[in-house]
This record gives C-alpha cells, structure tokens and sequence, in this order.
C-alpha cells in the first residue's frame, strides 16, 4: 500500500500543468480576420430566442438553417427536446408547422396578425444582407438601402461592421457580437423591434457558415398534416 502520510499532494509540476490547463480553457479561439465582400450564403446553428409582442410572448431553444436570399428553417424545442414549432420561409410566403396538433398554418408574410408573437420573424430573413456585414470604407458611417418592404438606412460602426438598420416604417434591426468564420462576418445577436411592441432577439451557438445544405430540409413536410391559413395563427 501506498504511504500518502508524507507525500504532498501537488508538486509543482502538477500545479504548474493545472495552471497551464485552467489557461488555456479561458483563451478565446483565435477568429480569422474580417474579410470584406464575404456574404453568408447559407447556415447552420443552434439558436436560443425571445419573442414578445404586446399580447403574447414566447421563446426557447431550438436550431436555425437558413439558405440565400430568403429561405430559412427554424424549429423551437420543448424543455423535453421534442419540437414544438416548425417556420419555413421561402420568398414572401411562411408555414407554420405546430406537430403535436397535427396542423400547419401558411400563406403570406403580410397575413400573419399583427398581434402574432412571430410578427417579427419576417425581418429575419434580412439577417443576410446581399451585402457584406463589413465594410471597412464605411466606418462609422450610414447608408440609404432600398428593401422590399422600403427604404432603409444602416449604420456602419468604428470597424465598418453593420450595427443597425432602420426601416421607414420604424423597424429595427441590431446586429451585435461579430463572429468571424474563415473571414466571413456574422452577427452572433440579431435583435428586431417596431413601434408596434414587438421585439424578436435570437443568439446564434456556434453557427456554421456556407456549409452544404440538404434542401430537403428548407421544405415543409406536409403530409398528414391539417393546412390552415396564416391568418388564423394566433399561437401555440
């Protein structure tokens, strides 16, 4: 049997590989440097979000896949890890897939009630500019945009990355927490709010970015399932 009576419990190579180890663990990953012109032509993460409109609020956990211009999938987990919620967006159109009901609500962005938690949803979909997130010329700058749903002006930060983008009709965007991947610019918070009260805040876990997608999974899965119109939504 090993005598442990006299022995010290850390020698100080121990302790120097503990104080190595513990270092190491709180360095950041090294990001590669910004590159301007890089845009987001797909991605893949796991996302948490808030939702709140002035009469019904949600929010959760869930997962993102989003393919340029405009179709993306997201889908919202129970506590349980099962899915409560389906979106599928694909050009002006969005179905909403609520599984344990068996019913699918769909039809067109401007259907959705205005009272509807998931009104914001639909400036989502600008999350990927056709222009980079960075622009170096325009460091702390701004810039007249012309949108489907009209004008707007983004506001450049110190850096030239894209802080926030007002809309004529008083939307918001805010674009926070940059991450860097391969050079390619991308908000790790994106944060819309309107003069309606409503305000949609989702944080990005670790995103892949321009990673191959299946298409299979930016279409909605029908079959079996009750079609409603987007109108009627009202929560779930």
């Amino acid at each position: 049997m090993i005598n442990l009576k006299n022995k010290p419990m850390f020698t100080k190579e121990l302790f120097a590989l503990l104080l190595f180890i513990a270092g190491c663990a709180s360095i950041p990953k090294e990001q590669a440097p910004f590159r301007p012109g890089l845009t987001v032509e797909t991605l893949s993460s796991e996302i948490s979000i808030s939702v709140k409109a002035p009469k019904i609020s949600t929010g959760g956990r869930g997962y993102m896949l989003f393919q340029r211009p405009d179709r993306f999938h997201l889908v919202m987990l129970t506590p349980f890890g099962t899915t409560a919620l389906e979106t599928f967006s694909d050009n002006d159109r969005l179905t909403i897939i609520i599984p344990s009901k068996g019913t699918a609500y769909t039809g067109r962005f401007d259907e959705m009630p205005e009272e509807s938690p998931l009104q914001g949803w639909r400036m989502i979909r600008l999350m990927a500019a056709d222009e980079s997130f960075f622009e170096p010329m325009k460091k702390g700058g701004m810039e007249k945009r012309r949108r489907d749903m009209g004008e707007s002006t983004s506001f450049y930060d110190g850096s030239g990355l894209l802080a926030r983008e007002l809309f004529s009709g008083g939307e918001e965007l805010f674009f926070r927490d940059y991450i860097s991947a391969d050079g390619v610019p991308f908000p790790g918070t994106i944060e819309f709010t309107d003069n309606k009260g409503s305000r949609v805040k989702v944080k990005f876990d670790e995103p892949e970015i321009n990673k191959p997608l299946d298409a299979a999974t930016l279409r909605p899965k029908l079959d079996g399932i009750t079609l409603l119109p987007l109108a009627s939504f009202k929560g779930f």
